[in-house]
């Protein structure tokens, strides 16, 4: 098969994340798809940029925040604070990753793996940790606009957001801010138990 057609059979197989859902709703109510999540994730990349203090290839952040639901194919998206769930969910994603990326040319697959690889592992590279900081904002600024107030039909405190976002204020001042900004009113908007 030809290069371009093993591509074109690999955009195919991406039409699947499409029907991934994930536990963040949409403004008309419906439950955003892991797609989504990732085009939401790539455009703040350069958005933000100004307020992550190293220098960074926006390229590769962008392509890794592309990339770095694809194992949901497979897997299913499993919730952050989903601990039993966590416990396996990078193996189940790893091998539907290698399933996706191996319908690609063997060069892009192997960079495009490598990529996932750094972004998952939490590789102490600058684009990892800068896409990591994305992934982990998303989340808040959504669920802050959508929820009806008073919704937190899992009990999660304060205190538990806080210690999965924790990794961001050593990243920057100016995101980790606004993490305790977007904290605070999902507090006051009765999103989070204050403790």
């Amino acid at each position: 098969m030809s290069p371009l057609y093993q591509q074109l059979a690999f955009f195919n197989e991406l039409e699947k994340l499409k029907m991934v859902t994930r536990r963040n709703q949409t403004l008309d109510g419906r439950f955003e798809n892991s797609a989504e999540h990732s085009w939401q994730l790539a455009l703040m990349a350069p958005v933000l940029r100004q307020h992550f203090p190293e220098e960074v290839d926006l390229e590769k952040v962008m392509t890794m925040l592309l990339l770095h639901e694809i194992g949901e194919i497979g897997a299913g998206d499993t919730w952050v604070y989903d601990e039993v769930g966590k416990l396996t969910s990078f193996e189940r994603e790893w091998e539907s990753v290698k399933k996706t990326l191996a319908l690609l040319p063997p060069e892009q697959a192997d960079s495009y793996r490598e990529l996932w690889l750094e972004f998952e592992s939490k590789a102490d590279t600058p684009e990892a940790r800068y896409a990591r900081c994305l992934d982990a904002l998303a989340p808040l600024m959504n669920h802050l606009l959508i929820a009806p107030e008073n919704e937190n039909l899992d009990s999660l405190t304060k205190s538990q957001v806080l210690a999965k976002k924790a990794f961001i204020k050593e990243e920057s001042a100016e995101l980790w801010e606004l993490v305790l900004d977007l904290i605070d009113q999902r507090v006051a908007k009765g999103l989070y138990l204050d403790k």
